[in-house]
């Protein structure tokens, strides 16, 4: 297989405020941000440009340029399709917050997240929007009595709906609610000035279970996808955790979960609609040097078992099986795909962006592994014409910073 790498000067030098950039040819690299720990977990396609969404650490300096305090923030950027900053947003006020997706719909941005209230520490769900320029600002925090944090966010009819995951007990029978201390999915719906519409509707089993993408049919309704540490068939090896799915109708009504998983330890990554049914991308194998990328290709009905489903191979031509895991999942031209996330672990760690077929196998020649000095990750990617964008974060020592991806095979 031949490959293409991106290497050379990725050290991190974390002193001030900045925005650093590699541009070579076709390709792009810039990091954004200060100093300690930034991240960018999500970006969107604008009318100009690009927009991210995150985590930035607000730093306060004394004259003599010390660090005297820091603050995780929500993190929202703009920039223009050369990667340069155009504004940037530390949203939260006063307490701690990160953004995790970003949409961009008629002119607007609109983030979730999650906000920590500064007295119970607890997360709550935090929504932003505002126009393309970074104006007209409206946050809305969802306040809650346990932890529940939003992971991503979708357009209705009638304004938003939120996929997160909620701790808060939703009754805990044998098949569905959670018991106290556990995990639930959460859907929650809200019109377009940010205010709920109905009470928030929780989804799962008694155990944990977390929302990890949500995506529109064709029908008008929504398909979810997310992980569970629930089992319908242990003796088969449906164990430790497993993919689950189900259906929001477009009257707001959900369908059964449908769990799938024949390997130990399956973690969702995100979904892509197809025409005749669903492409799951995820990892198996716990954190470390046994994951692996995977992909589970779905009927239509969701409830027949998986047209296919396999173990991506990075190295076909060798017997090396590096570790790796996947983030994220979009459409790439016309009947292929584009997967990110993160190839081999630990300190080595590097961007990973390749295309796939339909089937989820992948296209010889289209992977990028990108990295240098540190510890780097690939959260979301996007496709633009021609251009492929990642975004995620470059780690060294202590300290990371947003970085965006932007190239063409």
């Amino acid at each position: 297989m031949t490959r293409k790498y991106i290497t050379g000067l990725l050290l991190i030098i974390f002193l001030s405020s900045c925005e650093k950039a590699i541009d070579s040819g076709d390709i792009i690299v810039k990091f954004y941000g200060d100093a300690y720990e930034d991240i960018g977990y999500s970006v969107v396609k604008a009318d100009d440009g690009y927009v991210i969404t995150g985590q930035l650490t607000e730093i306060s300096r004394n004259p003599g340029n010390y660090i005297t305090g820091s603050e995780k923030k929500f993190g929202v950027i703009k920039t223009g399709s050369d990667g340069n900053i155009v504004w940037q947003k530390i949203l939260g006020d006063n307490v701690s917050a990160a953004g995790s997706k970003v949409i961009y719909e008629d002119g607007q941005v609109i983030c979730v997240g999650y906000s920590i209230d500064s007295v119970s520490l607890q997360k709550d769900i935090f929504v932003v929007k505002m126009d393309s320029d970074g104006g007209g600002v409206v946050q809305k925090i969802f306040k809650s009595e346990g932890n529940q944090y939003g992971t991503d966010i979708i357009k209705t009819p009638a304004g938003f709906l939120i996929l997160g995951t909620t701790d808060v007990e939703q009754g805990s029978g044998e098949s569905t609610g959670n018991a106290p201390g556990k995990k639930d999915i959460l859907l929650l719906t809200i019109d377009d000035n940010l205010d709920q519409l109905l009470p928030p509707v929780g989804k799962g089993f008694p155990g944990n279970d977390e929302g990890i993408a949500i995506k529109q049919e064709k029908n008008g309704g929504y398909i979810v996808v997310g992980t569970t540490d629930r089992s319908d068939n242990s003796e088969n090896g449906q164990a430790g955790n497993n993919i689950c799915l189900f259906r929001v109708k477009a009257d707001g009504s959900t369908t059964q979960i449908r769990i799938i998983g024949d390997a130990v330890d399956e973690s969702a990554a995100d979904i892509e609609v197809l025409d005749d049914g669903y492409l799951i991308a995820g990892t198996i194998g716990k954190e470390g040097f046994d994951q692996r990328g995977y992909v589970w290709k779905i009927p239509s009905d969701i409830y027949d078992e998986p047209e296919s489903e396999h173990e991506i191979l990075i190295n076909k031509a060798t017997s090396d099986k590096p570790s790796f895991s996947l983030k994220a999942i979009c459409r790439y031209k016309t009947n292929s795909f584009l997967m990110a996330g993160q190839y081999r672990e630990a300190s080595s760690s590097r961007m990973l962006i390749f295309a796939t077929d339909i089937d989820g196998n992948m296209i010889d020649g289209k992977i990028i592994v990108e990295g240098g000095t540190g510890n780097q990750i690939a959260f979301d990617v996007i496709c633009d014409d021609e251009n492929i964008i990642a975004v995620g974060k470059n780690s060294y020592e202590n300290n990371s910073m947003i970085s965006l991806l932007k190239f063409r095979f």
